[in-house]
């Protein structure tokens, strides 16, 4: 019943080329309902708790703070201990599936109390067959983050486009929370439509980091070609709200797709289209040597209005064996920013590997980059490129051995700001199962 029930979510989702580098049309394009949440290696597991402790090492964190130089301040070589707990899987009923997938982290540093934290994720995804021809599917995301390192190999967060953790400039406290509904209505074994919408809020601590709200609404035409290959069109309408300054921007994007199946485990997908944004905000422009030598001043703040129109879409390309998955992604589309950027364009791209031995082991390896550049504000793109790496082994009493290591570049074009970091950490977790534990 499982399997026919996550069949039925990813056929007739708003499209099965929403799943694409982990199904970014936006910051919350919320389609396809427990499909993909708690899986493992790209499979379905069952409902699985665990907790543990680990020590934690960080090189290099970058807080919203200057020192007396007046450069940034960075906070270097930090350790600790840290204590997880979490959920994750699958719920299957006759007509429904719920997918869950929860880690809280707390963490405390060695004679550096001010940067102890707390991490929370939970994502929650429903999918109910109401009859043949009708389909609701939800999903709630929601949770509080602090860094951004470390968190990319997190499958709890990889449906989260309100805080992307790569793209973050600075390792501060943000809290989000992001919901959405589609209906799906089987015209036909092979045509189906999707209509839905969803929003979030973005708040941050600091006060120099701007937070974000925001709303969209989307509809999708789907038909099957044939059992292996599917094709159709998908239009959004966002809007981005940043109530701390004066900005405000709206987007459409239009895409066709296609998704295919190529030979026994092989499956492509491709989206491809453009988005229209129009974006107004604030930006600083420098005044003439005659006005700024009457006023007293080399600058001044002006409103500012400005329409583009971009391409957009994404390709990936995934391999599944029968213990563990291959996926390659890249794509382009419109970002909430990250409390520095505003609305940019935002470039992402790179690879994962899971495995899941039968016995003992589970590993995963993830590595890409992301960019963004601002719509409007005028400023240097930013760019960041990221990897890891992660192992748990199955040892005696339902304990598992843990370790995994994460490391960070980040760059502003055209400026001097490079700033590098990683992050250890070692431990053990409880978790009763037949399986090996999968945190990654």
């Amino acid at each position: 019943m499982k399997k026919r029930l996550i069949g039925l979510a990813c056929c007739v989702a708003s499209t099965a080329l929403a799943q694409v580098g982990g199904g970014y049309l936006g910051p919350a394009v919320l389609s396809s309902g427990a499909a993909g949440i708690g899986n493992r290696s790209g499979q379905a597991v069952d409902l699985r708790f665990y907790a543990g402790v680990n020590g934690v090492y960080d090189s290099n964190l970058q807080p919203v703070a200057i020192n007396p130089n007046g450069t940034l301040t960075t906070i270097s070589g930090l350790y600790g201990v840290e204590a997880s707990v979490g959920l994750y899987g699958t719920h299957s009923w006759r007509t429904a599936l719920l997918g869950v997938d929860y880690r809280g982290v707390f963490r405390e540093y060695v004679g550096a109390s001010a940067y102890d934290g707390i991490d929370q994720f939970l994502t929650l995804g429903y999918t109910w067959q109401e009859s043949r021809r009708l389909v609701f599917k939800a999903q709630a995301l929601g949770g509080t983050v602090s860094d951004g390192i470390g968190i990319g190999g997190n499958p709890t967060v990889a449906s989260n486009d309100v805080v992307t953790p790569s793209t973050l400039l600075f390792d501060s406290r943000s809290y989000y929370l992001q919901g959405g509904l589609d209906v799906t209505l089987v015209q036909s074994p092979r045509t189906s439509y999707s209509f839905g919408g969803g929003g979030f809020e973005v708040w941050r601590q600091s006060s120099v980091l701007v937070g974000v709200e925001g709303y969209n609404a989307r509809g999708t035409v789907e038909h099957k070609l044939n059992k292996n290959t599917s094709v159709g069109f998908t239009y959004q309408r966002q809007h981005f709200n940043f109530p701390k300054v004066f900005g405000q921007a709206n987007i459409d994007t239009g895409e066709l797709f296609v998704g295919t199946n190529l030979w026994r485990r092989w499956k492509f997908t491709l989206r491809a289209g453009a988005f229209h944004s129009e974006v107004s905000g604030l930006q600083q422009v420098a005044l003439s040597p005659v006005i700024a030598a009457l006023l007293g001043q080399t600058a001044a703040i002006q409103a500012f209005y400005r329409v583009d129109y971009y391409p957009s879409g994404n390709a990936s390309l995934t391999r599944t064996f029968k213990k563990a998955s291959l996926n390659f992604f890249y794509g382009q589309a419109v970002s909430p920013g990250n409390g520095v950027y505003l609305t940019s364009k935002n470039n992402s791209g790179g690879a994962n590997y899971s495995y899941t031995g039968i016995r003992k082991l589970n590993l995963s390896i993830s590595g890409g980059y992301d960019s963004l550049s601002a719509l409007g504000q005028g400023i240097a793109p930013y760019r960041t490129g990221f990897g890891g790496a992660g192992l748990t082994y199955t040892l005696p009493l339902s304990l598992h051995l843990i370790t995994r290591y994460d490391y960070r570049y980040q760059e502003i074009e055209s400026l001097t700001y490079k700033h590098t970091g990683f992050r250890a950490i070692v431990g053990v977790t409880f978790s009763p199962g037949k399986v090996p534990l999968s945190l990654w």
